[in-house]
């Protein structure tokens, strides 16, 4: 033993020591844990701490990872002819002698841009008319040149997909404007720009409003995001066609009443998230995504059966939904489900690492299994999180709004593009159209 030669002394002296850096590490391990958790937690999935998991091994054992069977390429279809450039080699690259034989030509097709991209001036001259019916004064209009401002459509679609698109700050997007097209524009004028697209975009955006609020299917979420050094929050509510994103102050059931309503009565899956509560007349179904990641971190014996019985029923739910079901069939499935819930909440609630989950689930008992009671409805609400994760990217670019303004403007674009994209059509030709049709 390695206390033998020492005295009393020494052995409590020692043993005090070690009582102290145990003490140590155990608050520096609730320290490291509490840290952890602000990244690691039910709430925030997988998906946005790619670091946290495991590596991903191929598929199929032995096959590297790649593209899929029958995937046509990359290569390019080659274009009609263009401008011929014939290169011509007069001496030898070795010894420098100018005898030299062609023994072939080798062909190749490049795509090129011209080396500088002037911008086009437009010096505009309008008609000023008066009606000699009515006396109406007006001017000319082509449909094609905005009335007001020094910039064209084409100018502002580039500056809306340089911003929206490819996620561009606004100093940087005035150098991309310099270096590639010789546009000599301040961070201001960007702004500007962006601002007077967001206005063209004012009527779709209420009408994208009127859209939701008809939905008889959303999924919702939101995420806070820093305004003028205080927190918000990005709300969004997504349809199958359609996508409202919204910033405001509270993350509380009055922004729910102003974009929904308290009569709406469609569905909503959503996370337990208690605002959602105001709801009263819609049928809310709870995200299982977010309950089986708490679940997940039950450490002990009954927490892992409670969460091997959780994951069981989730499969089930997803087994049941693969195939038409009747509406009788879905209301009997729906009651036995919720049974078999209670009875495992019943069960568990005894075991006091089990009752933070156990309480979690009875909240909203009867919101669990919404899904399989309604045709078409997901259990989880990954549609939501994937539809608000493009402004927690952005979140990380610039860091917070430095006006209230600015939250307007990106949700009027943010909701508009988004929307385009989900309903696969053509981003710059929809923002096109719109600028067109309220600007000139």
């Amino acid at each position: 033993m390695i206390f033998t030669s020492l005295s009393r002394e020494d052995i409590i002296r020692k043993y005090l020591e070690i009582e102290k850096e145990l003490d140590r590490v155990k608050k520096e391990k609730e320290a490291l844990e509490k840290e952890l958790r602000k990244y690691k937690n039910p709430n925030t999935p997988p998906s946005a701490h790619p670091h946290l998991k495991p590596s991903v091994n191929p598929s199929t054992p032995g096959r590297k990872r790649g593209a899929p069977f029958g995937h046509n390429g990359v290569t390019r279809q080659r274009k009609p002819k263009g401008v011929l450039r014939h290169i011509l080699q007069k001496e030898c690259p070795n010894c420098g002698s100018r005898r030299i034989s062609v023994l072939r030509q080798q062909h190749q097709q490049q795509e090129e841009l011209p080396p500088e991209i002037q911008p086009l001036i437009i010096d505009v001259v309008r008609d000023v008319c008066r009606c000699n019916e009515c006396n109406l004064k007006f001017i000319a209009r082509d449909g094609i040149t905005p009335i007001q401002g020094r910039f064209g459509v084409n100018l502002m679609v580039l500056v809306i997909f340089l911003k929206f698109i490819i996620r561009g700050v606004l100093r940087k997007t005035t150098k991309f404007l310099d270096a590639s097209f010789a546009m000599k524009l301040a961070p201001a004028s960007v702004h500007a720009i962006i601002e007077r697209v967001a206005k063209a975009g004012e009527v779709e955006y209420a009408v994208l409003k009127s859209k939701i609020r008809a939905a008889r299917l959303l999924y919702a979420d939101e995420t806070s995001f820093r305004v003028l050094g205080k927190t918000w929050w990005v709300w969004v509510f997504r349809s199958d066609t359609d996508l409202l994103l919204i910033i405001r102050k509270s993350r509380g059931n009055n922004v729910i009443q102003e974009i929904l309503g308290k009569e709406y009565s469609g569905t909503v899956v959503c996370d337990c998230w208690r605002a959602y509560d105001f709801l009263s007349n819609a049928q809310l179904q709870r995200c299982w995504a977010h309950l089986l990641r708490k679940s997940k971190e039950l450490k002990g014996v009954p927490g892992r059966h409670f969460n091997a019985k959780l994951k069981r029923l989730f499969e089930e739910i997803i087994e049941f939904n693969t195939i038409e079901r009747t509406q009788v069939e879905r209301e009997q499935e729906y009651v036995r489900l919720t049974n078999q819930l209670e009875k495992f909440i019943k069960y568990y609630s005894k075991y006091d690492d089990c009752k933070a989950v156990v309480k979690y689930i009875g909240f909203h008992l009867e919101n669990w299994f919404i899904c399989v009671k309604v045709a078409g409805v997901q259990p989880t609400n990954n549609y939501a999180e994937q539809a608000i994760r493009e402004t927690v990217l952005v979140r990380k670019i610039i860091g917070a709004f430095r006006s209230e303004k600015g939250t307007e403007t990106y949700e009027t674009l943010a909701s508009l593009i988004t929307t385009w994209q989900m309903q696969k059509k053509d981003v710059k030709a929809e923002l096109t159209r719109m600028l067109k049709a309220n600007l000139c």
